[in-house]
């Protein structure tokens, strides 16, 4: 690369990350970037390989997720840790519109293209907020320039480097279907003699099918496949019926988010460089990167967000660079590496203003994107989000809706204290959104801190009863209990909540902008039914599971009654094997056994090698006695085993003697 050249990169570079870094966590947390953290947090703190593929339980794709665990490990605060990740890749899209621009159309167009980008508000938005898109953006460009490169000379290498792109595509969004399936047309409209080598390219599909199918050795990716295409698009049924009221309804809303997110000026450059660029063939291929996924969204899409064209937008920077050139009357006038045909606009007299013409527009291109930078980096609140009521747009959930994160880090740092000091337990409700996605992805594996969920009809005490894990087990040892709510002032939520748990009163409470919503902190105890008995230390089977302790409905029965025993068990590691749990009545050397109960965990719902290393399972057992039980006082046994072998697991307590079997206490038969 020639000095001027590396120069002008420079001064992109330091442009782009002066937009991009400059209070980079001033805009809180959105409930989509908690979610995406989360992933993240549990990819960092992996007990298991299913935490590397927690984004597959939503039907999402992992790939934001993997990147982000060593920018959690070194940064403290999360939020900046993941949109980090966005403000790399945005730099990646930089570098990908140079070498696109220059090699489809002309030099000028890359850099011009290059200079639109860092100040365009689509790119501005999502390279500074931990969500998919950026990334999204970087594999569309991505597999277009392993295309090109593959069309030009299709072999071993360039096939590999293409399968590559394409599996990084699949596993950053399903949306990437649209310009992965674009990928044939593309490189026919670039170099159609390349088709001849067909197996190749089939090859290079094969090996992104490969990297995708590694989804599927979870258990629990059999999810994605009710993910997004099935909750926001159209099926097949739905579109033969010709939905033309939701089509006119979509178009509606890409023409706003492209007055919004990249103006007037450019959103018109952007559509008369389409055009312009058909007379060229590379500019073919990028009218057909940008212009057909915006096309299959109109058509197919349920519900549209103006974050799901971003790629789309960014890929249509280069025709609107185009369009510049054209209007400059500085378009290549002969063949050239950017593939013109002929002599575009060769012999043809423009008009005497043309070069100042081109730097108004160009001028105007770049100052909806300078005010709508400088509002965000002061002020995101005062930035002109798309905010039309008839859709669900970026200032409702970016600012002052129920999924912004405003008032959220007031409460998360206060809790952050308590827990500095004691255990605590933290509650929210269990639907996505906020508050669960924002105080998952700051507390979620956080010390002295367990985060529960409550559905959204039941008390905090309901809540604690039904389920009894770790949290209730902290609650019943007398943690403090947080619950975090958000919802509008004297909203339906807020009703709810405290119809079903009278006498509290927020000890916090956090208005968003405009006090649309706000958020909530409630705090209180719980004492727990009698019962409970905690094992200290707890006992480890074969290393594998911990029996934390039990709670025994009573501790007399009669012959011919049933006991109810519930068990709380811990699994430490990934567990291969369903083992049987055994719980007997009997003399302390186990052989005269006059009350048992064998079985699976959980009525054989939950075997143990589906447990998550790591989760508190309330287990419950009914223990016959025997009608021929003598009177006496016996020894509650608890155990597991093999069903196969009847091979019993080994039993360790710190400060006891190996065992298979662990004695949780006694038991009277009475006469």
């Amino acid at each position: 690369m020639r000095r001027p050249a590396v120069a002008l990169l420079l001064v992109l570079f330091a442009a782009y990350l002066a937009t991009r870094l400059i209070r980079l966590n001033l805009l809180p947390m959105v409930s989509d970037e908690g979610t995406y953290i989360t992933w993240g947090v549990r990819a960092l703190h992996a007990r298991s390989f299913d935490d590397w593929l927690a984004s597959l339980e939503d039907g999402k794709q992992p790939l934001l997720a993997w990147l982000m665990p060593p920018l959690l490990a070194l940064l403290p605060d999360r939020l900046l840790a993941g949109r980090l990740i966005s403000v790399g890749t945005g730099l990646l899209n930089l570098c990908l519109l140079v070498r696109l621009g220059a090699r489809l159309l002309s030099p000028a167009a890359g850099w011009i293209a290059a200079a639109l980008y860092i100040v365009a508000p689509i790119a501005l938005v999502h390279d500074r907020m931990a969500l998919y898109d950026s990334l999204v953006t970087t594999t569309s460009l991505l597999v277009l320039w392993a295309a090109i490169a593959w069309a030009e000379r299709p072999g071993a290498a360039r096939t590999g480097l293409l399968g590559l792109a394409i599996g990084a595509a699949l596993l950053t969004k399903l949306s990437a279907l649209f310009f992965i399936a674009l990928t044939p047309v593309a490189i026919w409209l670039w170099r159609p003699a390349a088709l001849r080598r067909w197996w190749l390219l089939a090859q290079a599909y094969f090996l992104g099918a490969a990297i995708y199918s590694v989804l599927y050795l979870s258990p629990i990716a059999g999810n994605i496949e009710q993910g997004t295409f099935q909750r926001y698009s159209l099926t097949a049924g739905e579109l033969l019926r010709l939905p033309a009221g939701l089509w006119w309804k979509n178009l509606q809303f890409v023409y706003e988010a492209a007055t919004t997110y990249l103006g007037v000026p450019l959103t018109v450059l952007a559509a008369a460089g389409c055009l312009l660029a058909l007379r060229a063939k590379g500019g073919r291929v990028l009218a057909l990167w940008a212009a057909v996924p915006v096309v299959c969204f109109v058509l197919t899409a349920k519900l549209i967000y103006s974050r799901y064209v971003v790629f789309c937008f960014v890929a249509a920077l280069l025709p609107a660079a185009w369009a510049l050139l054209a209007l400059a009357g500085a378009l290549p006038s002969g063949p050239s590496a950017a593939g013109s045909e002929g002599r575009v606009g060769a012999g043809r007299r423009w008009l005497r203003y043309r070069r100042p013409a081109a730097v108004a527009a160009g001028l105007a291109s770049l100052l909806p994107g300078v005010a709508f930078t400088v509002r965000l980096l002061i002020d995101p609140v005062s930035a002109p989000w798309m905010n039309d009521q008839r859709f669900i747009t970026d200032r409702f959930q970016y600012i002052e809706s129920n999924y912004a994160g405003y008032g959220l880090l007031p409460i998360v740092e206060f809790l952050r204290r308590q827990a500095a000091q004691r255990p605590i337990v933290v509650l929210v409700r269990d639907v996505t959104g906020m508050p669960r996605d924002g105080v998952t992805a700051y507390l979620l594996d956080w010390p002295n801190v367990q985060i529960g969920f409550v559905r959204e009809n039941e008390s905090i005490e309901a809540r604690l009863e039904r389920q009894p894990d770790r949290v209730y087990q902290l609650a019943a040892q007398g943690a403090d209990l947080y619950y975090v709510l958000t919802d509008a002032p004297g909203g339906e939520q807020e009703r709810r909540f405290q119809q079903l748990n009278p006498g509290l009163v927020p000890l916090m409470q956090m208005a968003k902008p405009g006090n649309h919503s706000r958020f909530q902190l409630y705090a209180t105890r719980w004492v727990a039914a009698a019962g409970d008995t905690w094992l200290d230390p707890p006992a480890s089977f074969g290393g594998q599971i911990l029996l934390r302790g039990f709670r025994l409905a009573a501790a007399t029965a009669r012959p011919g009654d049933r006991v109810r025993l519930v068990l709380y068990w811990e699994a430490q590691t990934r567990i291969s094997r369903a083992y049987t749990v055994f719980n007997h009545v009997a003399t302390p050397d186990d052989t005269q056994i006059w009350g048992q109960h064998d079985g699976q965990p959980v009525g054989g719902q939950y075997p143990t090698n589906q447990w998550r290393p790591g989760e508190t399972v309330a287990d419950v057992h009914e223990l016959r006695i025997r009608p021929d039980a003598p009177p006496g006082t016996y020894d509650l046994l608890t155990g597991l085993y093999e069903l196969q072998t009847l091979q019993r697991l080994p039993v360790e307590r710190e400060g006891q003697a190996p065992a298979d079997r662990v004695v949780l206490g006694q038991l009277t038969i009475m006469g």
